[in-house]
């Protein structure tokens, strides 16, 4: 049996990666330093604690977590460590003469450029130490390439999405009753966190407002959880919208469809992001998307084919889209009908996890 350890925040992504694994017959465990994902059940794979590091305590927490992450590696003795997102651990299989693989999430690699030299460079030196180095977009791949990492040791692999539990088949039906959505109600989701800047889903809000002057039949479903709920919310009530609006915290990962399935139209805000899942997830589901004009959302949306692309932080932009697609029902099935072809062909979780373990197989025969 191969034991790989994780290097990784506790979250939706890591616990996918994690579980899949398990199954496979992998023994995984996990080292955090932080949480973002609440489990829906309890787990068997051990999680080993670190504490809490940020930006402002690193200079005190950073080498001890770094030495406790180095003894548990030393206690638990994996034939491979997999470090997502979290380049400054690579220190810990370094030390351990463990091989790894270093995977990009995103928002580590995108911010590179502006980053002081002693973090580029102990990115670069993490990313060449590492066997594999694995991202979700090209232009991660691209990214990594500028600072010196060499073609060959890249491998875009993005998360995908679970293609049985995300598609058209899934059934909103209940999900619009229970908020009092009525039949004829044409509703925009979106499913991106409201903790981070960068998601933006202020510029939806303040959206919502231009799009309710052409018309009333509209509703929106605003899922997420974070320290802006609070503000989002108040925001809506001074703009005389809080009526149209529907906040709707963290959900078990098999109800995301069905909640998607309640909507006609995505929407993402964010404008720092690579492959997104929440936006893979709503193209399986068949919705038509209107998401930021960022490279990360033009891998996967063509602008006019398969969804709308407008300029991040722009509410009238985004809701001139929103109308477009609102009056035009055939416009919108044409979009979801062209995103869940992509999704199929491209975003198949399954094919994902598949070019993931040949890795590992290939790390770990090596090490033998």
């Amino acid at each position: 049996m191969i034991k790989v350890c994780y290097i990784s925040p506790v979250s939706i992504h890591s616990a996918r990666y994690l579980e899949e694994f398990q199954l496979k017959g992998y023994d995984m465990s996990i080292i955090a330093d932080s949480q973002t994902w609440i489990p829906q059940a309890p787990s068997s794979i051990p999680v080993y604690t670190l504490p809490g590091l940020t930006r402002r305590n690193a200079p005190q927490r950073y080498i001890p977590n770094l030495l406790k992450a180095i003894g548990t590696l030393k206690k638990i003795k994996p034939d491979l460590v997999h470090i997502h997102a979290q380049h400054y651990y690579s220190p810990a299989p370094i030390i351990c003469n463990i091989p790894y693989i270093l995977t990009s999430w995103g928002t580590e690699v995108l911010t590179l450029p502006n980053e002081n030299t002693l973090i580029i460079v102990s990115s670069r030196t993490a990313a060449m130490k590492a066997t594999k180095v694995t991202v979700d977009a090209d232009l991660l791949k691209k990214m990594w390439k500028q600072i010196g990492i060499p073609d060959n040791k890249i491998e875009v692999i993005p998360f995908g999405v679970d293609l049985k539990v995300f598609n058209p088949k899934a059934d909103g039906t209940k999900i619009r009753k229970g908020l009092g959505i009525e039949k004829n109600d044409i509703v925009l989701i979106s499913t991106r966190p409201l903790y981070n800047e960068h998601y933006d889903i202020e510029s939806l809000v303040r959206a919502i407002p231009f799009i309710l002057e052409s018309h009333k039949h509209v509703k929106f479903i605003i899922k997420g959880k974070g320290p802006l709920k609070g503000y989002l919310q108040n925001l809506t009530k001074n703009l005389g919208i809080s009526e149209y609006v529907h906040f709707v915290d963290l959900v078990p990962h098999d109800q995301m469809a069905n909640y998607l399935k309640a909507a006609d139209i995505y929407v993402s805000t964010c404008y720092v992001d690579t492959t997104s899942v929440s936006l893979l997830e709503a193209m399986a589901c068949g919705l038509a998307p209107i998401v930021t004009d960022i490279p990360g959302n033009r891998e996967w949306i063509t602008d006019g084919t398969n969804g709308f692309l407008f300029p991040p932080k722009n509410p009238h932009a985004l809701a001139k889209k929103a109308v477009s697609l609102i009056e035009n029902e055939n416009l919108r099935k044409q979009f979801g009908g062209n995103c869940l072809q992509i999704a199929n062909q491209k975003a198949s979780w399954s094919e994902s996890m598949s070019k993931m373990e040949n890795i590992y197989q290939s790390i770990t025969a090596r090490a033998q």
